[in-house]
């Protein structure tokens, strides 16, 4: 019997897939973004028909993510079985992976791609959507986010040198790109995650504990990933968060993340984000007022 692979949320294994993408010189994909609720789409085909709706999760390993019901109307037949679950490890549950033939939009082309097939919208409130590309789809590539000009971008190529003020060096841990960030005098590492629509900064409630605060923590809501459900925090800091030269001072926080501090879609907006994962370098460029 063959024992289902471990998969989480923001922290995903899967199996590699074969990519194809039909490029002309540097550029290969430009697509517009547009919001669906609080989330950022691209409109894709799968198998040639479509559109649909999917968002670009930098915080999700996996390659692609499809709702059942699209899985249903395309007809995929489940090739295997992952373990879904959040960085916490806890509430496991087993879902089904299916392998899609081309993954479409922009002027790129994705094939033979495992999926994993679950619900997409896990709150009434969570924004309704088809799918999600994880980072692991664009290892191949310079994968820009260009929030205000709310477009997709990728394109052949490297990155300078990371000079520790627009480009960054990142780790890759579990398909996840990690940088480190500066709260004050402490250095930690944040996954950057722009799947997280919730908050611009979640960090570890042991981090929280040992930072000066400006206001006392008051409960905003509660949080949900696909398997669990947290009573989320929010509380300012006295101190600045820097991300490269870019600073945040007296920012609002929240937690308890999960696990490694992160930084959500309400700063990673502010911003074009180049990444660039053969040489794991970020470059971050914020047009200032």
């Amino acid at each position: 019997m063959r024992h289902p692979e471990r998969f989480t949320f923001a922290i995903i294994f899967l199996v590699a897939c074969v990519v194809s993408v039909a490029a002309q010189n540097s550029s290969v994909a430009v697509a517009p973004m547009r919001f669906r609720g609080l989330m950022p789409v691209i409109e894709v085909k799968l198998n040639g028909q479509g559109p649909f709706a999917f968002t670009i999760d930098t915080g999700a390993g996996m390659q692609a993510d499809i709702d059942t019901s699209i899985a249903a109307q395309l007809k995929l037949q489940p090739n295997g079985k992952v373990l879904n679950g959040d960085p916490s490890g806890e509430n496991d549950r087993e879902v089904d992976t299916a392998r899609i033939e081309s993954i479409a939009f922009g002027g790129a082309e994705f094939r033979n791609v495992t999926a994993v097939v679950r619900p997409q919208r896990i709150t009434r409130d969570y924004p309704d959507v088809d799918g999600i590309l994880g980072f692991a789809l664009f290892t191949d590539y310079l994968l820009t986010l260009d929030y205000p000009a709310m477009e997709v971008r990728l394109a052949r190529g490297a990155l300078p040198a990371a000079n520790g003020n627009d480009i960054l060096n990142f780790e890759i841990e579990n398909r996840i790109p990690v940088i480190e960030v500066a709260i004050g005098k402490i250095r930690v590492r944040a996954h950057i995650d722009s799947g997280n629509f919730v908050a611009g900064f979640i960090l570890p409630e042991e981090l929280v504990e040992q930072l000066q605060l400006l206001s006392q923590p008051v409960t905003v809501g509660r949080a949900r990933s696909v398997s669990n459900q947290i009573e989320i925090k929010q509380a300012q800091l006295r101190d600045t968060i820097h991300i490269g030269r870019y600073g945040y001072p007296q920012a609002t926080i929240t937690f308890p993340a999960l696990s490694d501090t992160n930084v959500g879609l309400k700063i990673l907006r502010e911003f074009a984000l180049t990444f660039d994962q053969k040489n794991r370098r970020m470059k971050l460029d914020r047009k200032l007022s």
